[in-house]
């Protein structure tokens, strides 16, 4: 067994104890892993098996094994990785979690449950642009850490989105956003039966029944979601206790105007509130509790829904959001909603630096499991160096003489792991116990400067 970095350990040790691989597939899996992160350009099996060199032993087909045929959940990886995500909080912190979707292009025609989305990035309201591939649901945990401008958004979990017309072709149960949403969000409530959660998300993740839940549950769970402006509103029932002639107890009282016309009889207030990318914005809002009635499922539930007014000289639109707990002020819900603006750079990031999209998997077992991983890293890397010391959390990736960066971003922590990486596993390695100490220091550094930026 190769020898990995200390700030590597404790991660590693809670996946041994864990128990999640065999004997023989463990460190296999960790070598993959190091290849992963310090490989460039396309995150194929290939490509990290070349840049690990001497240190794998056994077969290469062994390695390849790990993502199609190996016995191994994807689940028990989730819950060491949510313990070490969760641990860098404050033990009495309310647990923030924001949700979203992410479509993995694929290409080829034996993919196993490819088909065709909406991207997000290039469609507009005027024209449609598909992407063929997968829609993954992902959930991360907000996390603020010295030396970050603003939290970051840790991937934990994630899972497969399909249509009901793929479901049946290839035999398995649909699952929309929302319902993969409250999945996941149970399985933090098992994991943590201490902690309490704030889950936010768009129109897909946070539904009516994703509100129900979290009622159910009110001194756990609290969700904050985007409200559509004609959406159907009712002021409570003023007798909720007198029976109607069905018999039944009444669930809601008279119609209330949609939010859209209630905007202009509500009284605006203004106030300065953290906004996207951790700026701060003076905003004009209008507030009021209602109850929310779904006429597809003939559900009630009471929110606190917050209008912010658009601006027409900046071309802004009224933007509507709400809260399953009515008690809630409005200033509170705007700034938890721009907070899931992190997720949208947490995909950006893994694309660009951990390869996301470059895999060329195609069977169900892979495809099921190389996506969720790769979402990992993201998270592991920012372990690794968070355990790293504070001297060796400096390595500023694209930092030169002319340009030092106001704050850290992920590509300073992932330049300052590969750099551990090379240092203390790959060059490090007992068959090049030489190679990199017999170097002058000021070409030593060069070298592992070079390896460790190149992104």
């Amino acid at each position: 067994m190769f020898s990995i970095p200390k700030a590597a350990e404790p991660l590693a040790q809670a996946v041994f104890q864990a128990r999640v691989f065999s004997a023989p597939t463990y460190p296999r899996f960790m070598a993959l892993m190091i290849g992963l992160i310090v490989t460039m350009g396309r995150r194929t099996v290939s490509h990290s098996l070349a840049a690990m060199g001497p240190i794998l032993e056994g077969h290469w087909c062994n390695y390849h094994r790990l993502y199609s045929w190996a016995k191994y959940s994807t689940w028990s990886l989730a819950a060491v990785l949510v313990r070490q995500v969760v641990a860098l909080l404050p033990p009495d912190a309310v647990i923030q979690l924001v949700a979203d979707d992410t479509v993995d292009a694929k290409g080829g025609d034996h993919v196993w449950a490819k088909s065709a989305h909406r991207d997000p990035v290039r469609s507009t309201l005027s024209k449609t642009v598909t992407k063929f591939g997968h829609k993954w649901l992902v959930m991360c945990v907000l996390v603020h850490l010295k030396g970050w401008d603003r939290p970051w958004a840790l991937p934990i979990m994630c899972g497969l989105c399909i249509s009901g017309k793929l479901a049946g072709q290839i035999h398995r149960r649909q699952k929309t956003p929302s319902q993969l949403a409250r999945q996941m969000l149970m399985r933090l409530m098992r994991w943590l039966p201490e902690r309490k959660f704030i889950l936010t998300g768009d129109y897909q993740v946070v539904t009516h029944q994703t509100v129900a839940f979290a009622q159910r549950h009110p001194q756990r769970v609290r969700v904050i979601g985007r409200l559509r402006g004609d959406a159907n509103l009712y002021a409570p029932p003023k007798n909720p206790k007198t029976p109607k002639r069905t018999g039944a107890s009444p669930r809601k009282g008279r119609k209330l105007p949609s939010p859209q016309k209630r905007v202009t009889q509500l009284r605006p207030v203004t106030r300065e509130i953290a906004w996207y990318g951790s700026s701060r914005r003076v905003v004009r809002y209008v507030t009021e509790p209602a109850l929310w009635y779904d006429k597809h499922g003939n559900n009630v539930t009471p929110i606190r829904w917050v209008c912010v007014l658009g601006e027409p000289k900046e071309n802004r639109d009224d933007a509507f959001f709400f809260c399953s707990d009515v008690s809630w002020d409005a200033a509170s819900i705007i700034q938890h909603y721009a907070r899931r603006w992190n997720i949208e750079v947490t995909f950006e990031e893994s694309r660009a630096l951990l390869g996301l999209e470059t895999t060329r998997h195609w069977c169900r077992q892979s495809v099921l499991r190389v996506t969720p991983i790769l979402l990992g890293l993201f998270s592991v890397v920012v372990l690794i160096w968070q355990k790293l010391p504070e001297a060796r959390q400096q390595v500023l990736a694209t930092a030169t003489p002319c340009y030092r960066k106001p704050s850290l971003t992920f590509a300073d922590a992932l330049a300052a792991v590969r750099r551990e990486l090379w240092e203390k596993t790959l060059l490090g390695h007992r068959r090049k116990t030489t190679c990199l100490s017999s170097l002058p220091p000021p070409l030593r550094n060069i070298i592992l400067w070079h390896l460790s930026a190149a992104a």
